[in-house]
């Protein structure tokens, strides 16, 4: 799963995977992981577990995860990333460009 991101030579120094259920109260099917680079970067990858269109309001959600995110754990994430397996609506592609997110095809 990071072997896309580990290709732009990434190396993560520490990377732990946070439980959605624990953390944001939501019972959305996604994986969550919180690393730091050799850099100190904090990085945030979301992999959501969905087969049908990412849409706006997709978008929206994962915006607010990772307002909670950057609460519970009490820094910013200087780069977030995101793992799709499926397609990408154009506006939710501008949003996320927009905010700052990198959005990969995770389709194995």
């Amino acid at each position: 799963m990071l072997e896309r991101i580990c290709r732009k030579q990434i190396v993560f120094t520490s990377l732990e995977v946070m439980d959605p259920k624990m953390v944001l109260h939501t019972r959305k099917k996604l994986a969550i992981f919180s690393g730091v680079d050799r850099n100190s970067f904090y990085h945030l990858i979301f992999r959501p577990e969905q087969k049908s269109r990412f849409l706006l309001k997709h978008v929206q959600e994962i915006l607010g995860f990772t307002t909670t995110l950057e609460l519970h754990v009490k820094h910013c994430y200087k780069h977030k990333h995101l793992l799709l397996q499926a397609p990408l609506c154009s506006k939710a592609a501008f949003l996320l460009h927009e905010n700052g997110w990198k959005v990969y095809d995770d389709l194995m």
